[in-house]
């Protein structure tokens, strides 16, 4: 897991863990407690107490809890625009590898519920700047959808009447509010939702 950002490296002595694997730690542990109470509702001295932790070591590692999810949701970013970039490179025409990606995504938020339910939820409690920083100039996660359906476009293989923007906005709306209500060990597994999905979505784009 990356460090976190604007911090120099220390070195702890005697008993005490080393410094990534408290780290990891404290992420873990922010993560969950945003989940539950929320960004406004969690505290510091909750991440500590949990943590079994004094809250002023925090400062250690961060310097304030926007930076704590700042951190938490740029990370949750970082791994899921990894999955899909690696998922649009694979073998295959761009229909094909929009699928793919609709159905990679699907199931990586639902493998991670606690993360996505964190970014999508408290995304707007960061200042404007740091969410454009998180997201990129150009929006790269949505980028990746609109570059498909745009080339898919392009070689005659989606409608002439579908807008790229609208079509790519519309995919990443609807696949991403499958987190409101997917729960573990319920009756569809990620896979099947992916699928079911990706079927759906491209039957709607796909020229005759």
């Amino acid at each position: 897991m990356p460090q976190p950002a604007g911090r120099a490296q220390r070195r702890g002595g005697g008993s005490r863990k080393p410094r990534e694997e408290r780290w990891a730690e404290l992420f873990a542990v922010a993560t969950d407690i945003f989940h539950e109470k929320g960004y406004e509702g969690a505290s510091l001295q909750d991440i500590a107490d949990r943590l079994g932790m004094l809250k002023g070591s925090l400062y250690y590692y961060i310097h304030s809890k926007e930076d704590l999810l700042f951190e938490v949701i740029n990370e949750v970013h970082r791994q899921g625009l990894e999955n899909i970039v690696a998922l649009a490179s694979q073998p295959g025409d761009p229909l094909q590898k929009l699928r793919n990606v609709i159905v990679g995504h699907i199931e990586h938020m639902c493998r991670h519920l606690t993360g996505t339910t964190v970014f999508l939820h408290e995304m707007e409690s960061l200042p404007p700047e740091r969410q454009a920083e998180i997201l990129g100039g150009e929006h790269a996660y949505r980028s990746v959808f609109l570059d498909l359906v745009s080339k898919a476009k392009a070689d005659g293989l989606v409608r002439d009447d579908i807008d790229p923007k609208l079509a790519s906005l519309a995919i990443l709306g609807s696949v991403n509010w499958v987190y409101r209500w997917f729960r573990p060990g319920g009756e569809f597994t990620p896979r099947h939702i992916g699928e079911q999905f990706a079927d759906l979505i491209l039957r709607g784009l796909v020229a005759d």
